[in-house]
């Protein structure tokens, strides 16, 4: 018999402590976001940095050749796609360079050099109107030279 009052008054007394709190304080509630833990914004995800788009053939990379001579350029050493545009003299009849209807040449030699090309191959060379220099093509370097053969200008098309 006291054995059974002694598991009756101990399911009585874990009974009441199941049953409402025992504190007198009233029940915590946190802010919204208090506790949460908030990942600092150096932590987030970076996308990896690349070339933009808009210089596919890496052309800044090349903008200390600006102003250099065409012969102190190692052409084929340059990676990827590339392509040299340069004033061309027309020797022959009808074309005087001394003529004032001229301004300036009007043709242009055009040299693409293809990638793993060696240096003594021949080079693709034409005699061609200036607007008609071919498509863009977004990762080829071209490299404009002026009538003296110094760089003038380096961008991708």
């Amino acid at each position: 018999m006291i054995r059974n009052f002694a598991i009756l008054s101990a399911m009585l007394l874990t009974a009441c402590a199941y049953g409402a709190p025992s504190s007198t304080y009233p029940e915590y509630q946190p802010r919204p976001g208090q506790g949460q833990y908030v990942r600092p914004a150096y932590l987030n995800a970076q996308p990896t940095p690349v070339i933009p788009a808009v210089d596919a053939c890496r052309s800044q990379l090349y903008q200390g050749l600006l102003g250099q001579h065409e012969g102190a350029i190692f052409i084929a050493g340059l990676p990827g796609r590339k392509r040299v545009i340069k004033p061309a003299q027309l020797e022959g009849f009808g074309y005087n360079p001394d003529d004032t209807f001229y301004d300036e040449p009007p043709f242009v030699e055009v040299r693409e050099y293809l990638p793993g090309q060696s240096l003594y191959a021949p080079s693709i060379s034409n005699m061609m109107d200036s607007l008609n220099l071919g498509p863009t093509i977004e990762d080829r370097l071209t490299i404009e030279l002026d009538a003296e053969g110094y760089v003038q200008q380096l961008d991708c098309r």
